[in-house]
């Protein structure tokens, strides 16, 4: 992955936390959540960053409920309307629709 001379300057740590952010965000995106993906959501979501494994967590939850893209909002809302309010709350939502 090719790095920007701006982000190459900032800590590691940080550099890394916005990486697994964009990696968990991307995971919203995409039609299905796989068992693979599961596997590196509770790697990510036993970070010691708080953000990344708070936002891991939150869609680890939505992979247990509705891994499939097609209708996921619409479920949620029906089945668990405070993980749709989480999902908001995070951004993740945003995320969803692109």
């Amino acid at each position: 992955m090719h790095i920007c001379k701006r982000c190459a300057r900032m800590p590691k740590e940080q550099r890394e936390g916005i990486e697994c952010r964009d990696e968990i965000f991307n995971y919203m995106r995409q039609s299905h959540i796989s068992d693979k993906n599961v596997s590196r959501l509770r790697e990510l979501a036993a970070s010691p960053q708080e953000k990344v494994a708070e936002l891991a967590g939150i869609v680890l939850e939505v992979a247990a409920i509705t891994p499939y893209k097609k209708r996921r909002i619409r479920e949620l809302a029906g089945r668990n309307r405070d993980l749709l309010h989480k999902l908001d709350a995070t951004g993740l939502i945003l995320a969803h629709g692109s």
